[in-house]
C-alpha cells in the first residue's frame, strides 16, 4: 500500500534547461470544424510522406511485454522514481467541443510539422489567457518528453482508449496524436503506454492495474511523478488509483507538466 501520497512542487528547471524552439512564423490555417479531412489529391500527392509519418504507435503497449521482459526496463528506474503522464495534450486532440475547443488544421499539403508543434509556435493566442496558458503547458509536454526520451527516462503514458473512434477526436483520416506521441517520445525503448478505462477518465480497468503494478513492482520503482491533463479530472483519477499499486511509496505531481481544465478557467 501506498505509505506516503504528496502534492509536491517538483522544480524541472534543470530538466528543461537549454531546451527551446526557433522557428520562423508561416501562414497557417485554423479552423472550427470538427473533423479534419485532407483533400484527396493531398493524400495521394503526398503519399509517400504520409506513410512515414503516419502509421501504428512507435512505443510499446504494456499488454504486449512478456512478464519475463519486465526485467529489461530496471535500467530505465532512476533512483527508484519513474513518471506517470496522463492523458498528454487532451485539450488540442480530445477536448469537448464547446467554447473552448481548438481545431488545428495544418495547410494544405504542408506536413513539416505535427499538430502539437503547430499549436504551440504558430498559433495566435491573442488577449485568450486560456490558450496562453496551454501553449505553455503543451510545450512542456513536449519538452519533458523529448528530455525523458534522450536521458532514457522510464515513462508510462496512459492514453485514451481506442481514441481514433470517438467523436471528440477530429482526425480520422490521418492520426495528428499519434504522430506528436511518435514525434515527441521518438519512440524511446524507455517510454511505454498503457490504456485507461474511458476517455474522460483517468482509471485503468481491471486487468491494466495488476498488470502495471506488476511491471513497477519488477523493476523497482518506489516513486512515481505524475503530469498530464486535467489536474482536476482524469489525473486525479489516476492519483486515487495509485493508492492500489504496492510498493510505491511517493506519490507526486508535477506541476511544470500538470495542465488544468480550461473549462474552469477564465478566458
Amino acid at each position: 500500500m501506498i505509505k506516503r501520497f504528496t502534492i509536491a512542487v517538483v522544480i524541472l528547471t534543470m530538466a528543461f534547461a537549454g531546451l527551446s524552439c526557433t522557428s520562423a512564423l508561416k501562414k497557417r490555417t485554423f479552423t472550427g470544424k470538427r473533423v479534419v479531412e485532407p483533400s484527396e489529391d493531398v493524400l495521394r500527392e503526398n503519399a509517400e510522406v504520409i506513410r512515414e509519418l503516419y502509421g501504428k504507435l512507435k512505443i510499446v503497449r504494456l499488454d504486449d511485454i512478456p512478464e519475463e521482459k519486465y526485467a529489461d526496463y530496471k535500467k530505465y528506474v532512476n533512483n527508484g522514481a519513474a513518471y506517470a503522464i496522463v492523458h498528454p495534450s487532451y485539450y488540442l486532440y480530445f477536448h469537448d467541443y464547446n467554447a473552448n475547443k481548438i481545431v488545428v488544421e495544418r495547410p494544405e499539403g504542408d506536413f513539416s510539422k505535427n499538430i502539437t508543434d503547430i499549436f504551440i509556435e504558430d498559433y495566435p493566442a491573442g488577449k485568450s489567457r486560456v490558450v496562453k496558458y496551454m501553449k505553455e503547458m503543451e510545450r512542456r509536454e513536449r519538452d519533458f518528453f523529448k528530455k525523458a526520451s534522450l536521458r532514457r527516462r522510464l515513462v508510462i503514458l496512459v492514453l485514451p482508449p481506442d481514441y481514433q473512434k470517438h467523436t471528440e477526436y477530429p482526425y480520422r483520416t490521418l492520426d495528428e496524436f499519434g504522430r506528436y506521441i511518435n514525434e515527441a517520445t521518438e519512440g524511446s525503448p524507455s517510454i511505454i503506454y498503457v490504456e485507461s478505462e474511458t476517455l474522460k477518465q483517468g482509471y485503468l480497468n481491471d486487468e491494466t492495474l495488476p498488470r502495471l503494478n506488476a511491471f513497477l513492482q519488477t523493476v523497482g520503482v518506489k516513486s512515481l511523478l505524475l503530469g498530464g491533463g486535467y489536474v482536476d479530472l482524469c489525473l486525479r483519477d489516476f492519483f486515487q488509483e495509485a493508492s492500489n499499486l504496492k510498493d510505491i511509496e511517493t506519490v507526486e505531481m508535477l506541476p511544470e507538466i500538470c495542465a488544468e481544465s480550461p473549462d474552469l478557467m477564465g478566458q
